[in-house]
């Protein structure tokens, strides 16, 4: 009688072991990652450094991993893929730029229906539009597995 509740719990148990297992066994590795390389540089509008805003390497090959970094106030950044400032993959990438102004704040008429977090990004383009898309931004860089890869962004109107 008393193995009777044990066999009842075998099979359920033995699957949440197979799960456990396997969720561990998927963690290991290089999560697909391959190889990264440590990517930096600098972006300027009008030959002044941008004092924040985003820039975004967007890869050409399909089914690759993009990269992107954070302006800081000296108009640098660095790449990101899957970690912080852990790099690009090597490859061809076409390129965007966001900088904006502060958000704009919530519409009279939508307080109480609105969050702060729903005007993230509203605020006013302090680049040209061009920049923020890839099929216009006219912006692309190539990343070798070897060598520098510090990139200087200079915009213009």
């Amino acid at each position: 009688m008393t193995l009777r509740y044990p066999k009842r719990y075998l099979v359920p148990l033995g699957f949440a072991v197979c799960f456990i297992i396997a969720g561990s066994l998927a963690g290991c590795g290089d999560e697909g990652n391959g190889v990264l390389v440590p990517v930096t540089g600098k972006v300027t509008y009008k030959g002044q450094p941008l004092t924040r805003g985003e820039v975004n390497f967007i890869p050409e090959q399909a089914g690759s991993r993009g990269a992107r970094g954070t302006i800081g106030e000296d108009g640098h950044f660095t790449l990101s893929s899957y970690g912080v400032n852990d790099g690009a993959h090597p490859g061809k990438y076409k390129v965007t730029i966001v900088s904006r102004g502060d958000d704009l704040p919530i519409p009279a008429k939508k307080k109480g229906r609105m969050m702060e977090e729903d005007m993230q990004g509203s605020g006013k383009l302090l680049i040209p539009q061009k920049y923020t898309q890839p099929m216009t931004s006219g912006l692309s860089k190539e990343i070798a597995v070897e060598g520098e890869h510090d990139f200087t962004f200079d915009l213009t109107d």
